[in-house]
């Protein structure tokens, strides 16, 4: 046998091992929907992206050393503006979708009252600070940086065109989903970690997708049963590193620009 034939035996017999392996559900064409693209390929400010991989790492450092048990010196001067405006929004579909505003915050005292926002209980203050930073550092792991239509303009994470209520409401009844269910692709379909699936899946960036909630689980933690718009799904590694998929009802962190460079202006928050 030949060296390629060898190499194509070789590919059918795991392709055949993985179809055996998953459920069959996991290898089954479902429900198909239309290709919505939902944000443009248009890279963010340098000078923004630079800022904001240094302010996630400020955080996670804050907050590691607080839950280390010491006392850090707070970076909120590096990555908070003078203060910092607090918007709140409801976690369910409505027709008025969008944020009303909490209220401004000094940037000194922000993270604490951030975590003891978020907190179900009363949090000793390094505490409440540890938690904001990491409920920070979060918002500012969601991609798709851009104007914020529900925001004001304002340049924010997680951003991206906004369908009808009626086109969406629509498109959840015709795939017998839910809302928590959808949301935008922030990574191309390559850049995915371990894709589990005989169909190999491909998606843009930007794109509006979802995520079968009812797909039998496999045994390894933290994966999301995709399917893209041809009704194909594979499983798609989601629980470690920057996640396939932001919320369609998303939350977002958002910037301004000041003497010192970007800064986090505001914040906003589904509950």
């Amino acid at each position: 046998m030949s060296g390629r034939a060898k190499f194509a035996a070789i590919v059918a017999a795991a392709v055949a091992i993985l179809g055996a392996a998953l459920p069959a559900e996991a290898q089954q064409r479902g429900m198909e929907y239309e290709t919505i693209l939902l944000a443009p390929k248009e890279p963010a400010d340098p000078a923004l992206v630079d800022f904001i991989a240094t302010a996630k790492d400020a955080l996670w450092r804050y907050a590691s050393t607080i839950y280390g048990g010491r006392n850090p010196p707070s970076p909120a001067g590096d990555i908070f503006a003078g203060s910092v405006t607090v918007y709140v929004g409801k976690r369910e579909l409505t027709p008025e979708d969008g944020f009303e505003k909490l209220g401004r915050f000094p940037r000194d005292g922000f993270l604490a009252f951030f975590g003891q926002f978020l907190a179900d209980a009363p949090v000793w203050r390094a505490g409440a600070e540890a938690r904001g930073a990491n409920a920070v550092n979060a918002l500012l792991s969601e991609t798709l940086v851009g104007p914020n239509d529900l925001l004001d303009g304002q340049i924010c994470t997680g951003s991206f065109k906004r369908i009808s209520h009626d086109a969406m409401t629509a498109l959840l009844a015709m795939t017998e989903t839910e809302i928590d269910a959808w949301g935008v692709a922030q990574i191309q379909s390559d850049e995915a970690s371990g894709l589990r699936g005989v169909q190999p899946l491909s998606w843009d960036v930007g794109q509006l997708l979802y995520v079968d909630i009812d797909a039998p689980p496999i045994r390894s933690c933290c994966w999301d049963f995709m399917v893209t718009p041809d009704g194909f799904g594979a499983y798609v590694q989601a629980g470690f590193g920057e996640g396939p998929l932001i919320p369609y009802l998303a939350n977002h962190a958002c910037f301004a620009r000041t003497e010192k460079g970007w800064r986090v202006s505001a914040v906003a928050i589904r509950m």
